[in-house]
């Protein structure tokens, strides 16, 4: 298994995993649903970001919903109905994953995230939530190698991005990624965090006349850190 040079972190302030659930409960004993969010994720993802979550210390403030759907279209409508089921939250983040072509390229006029970006936008869910949609091509996965290694894959057709993807993880994760649950992932990813952030900001970045692999999951993991931050300045010591 390849291991990647560590990079100092910018991470300043995280809890410790001595911390008490006890303590965390005596801290946040309630929430208004203008403080709390929701995220839905595939079902791959979903360890990663409870694991994420329960280090930051914010399980009173962030839900983590997990979905089967498998395309873009399908993921804004299952997670437009599991935040109306799910507890009061001001806003909700839905994960999409862009696995095959369709969802990526054109199709009469308009890409399948597209389509799926207007449906979120039009969106009849209660109470003035914010629904942000955070997009990742090929998906998952892709975030995960971040953190190891820069993605070099424009040469190669979309169709072939999550096996490029998947063949270069195992080489800094021992397995890979399996389908269903991925206990630990947090654990083995976040001492490069950061790294991972600054590359998700240059794929953004990159202007290519053709698709590229790219993702915006470093939106959601700063936007998290920083509930992190305010929450630590408000909570009062234990």
């Amino acid at each position: 298994m390849v291991k990647p040079q560590k990079t100092t972190t910018n991470l300043r302030k995280l809890p410790s995993r001595e911390r008490s659930v006890r303590s965390l409960e005596r801290q946040h004993p309630s929430r208004s649903p203008r403080e709390r969010i929701l995220i839905v994720c595939s079902v791959e993802a979903r360890d990663y970001f409870q694991e994420m979550v329960d280090y930051l210390q914010l399980n009173s403030r962030v839900m983590i919903k997990s979905t089967t759907a498998t395309t873009p279209i399908e993921q804004v409508e299952e997670a437009l109905e599991i935040s109306r089921q799910a507890d009061p939250h001001r806003r909700l983040f839905a994960l999409l994953d862009q696995r095959e072509p369709v969802d990526i390229l054109p199709i009469e006029g308009e890409s399948s995230f597209v389509k799926a970006r207007h449906l979120a936008s039009h969106h009849d869910l209660p109470g003035n939530r914010i629904f942000r949609l955070i997009l990742t091509a090929p998906g998952f996965p892709l975030w995960l190698l971040l953190h190891f290694d820069e993605v070099q894959f424009s040469e190669f057709p979309p169709e072939e991005w999550s096996n490029r993807v998947a063949e270069k993880l195992e080489k800094f994760l021992s397995g890979g990624l399996r389908s269903g649950i991925n206990p630990g992932l947090f654990d083995k990813t976040h001492e490069y965090l950061e790294l991972a952030i600054k590359r998700g900001q240059r794929r953004i970045m990159v202007k290519s006349a053709s698709p590229v692999p790219s993702t915006e999951i470093h939106e959601l993991i700063i936007y998290l850190l920083k509930l992190h931050e305010r929450s630590s300045r408000t909570s009062p010591r234990t």
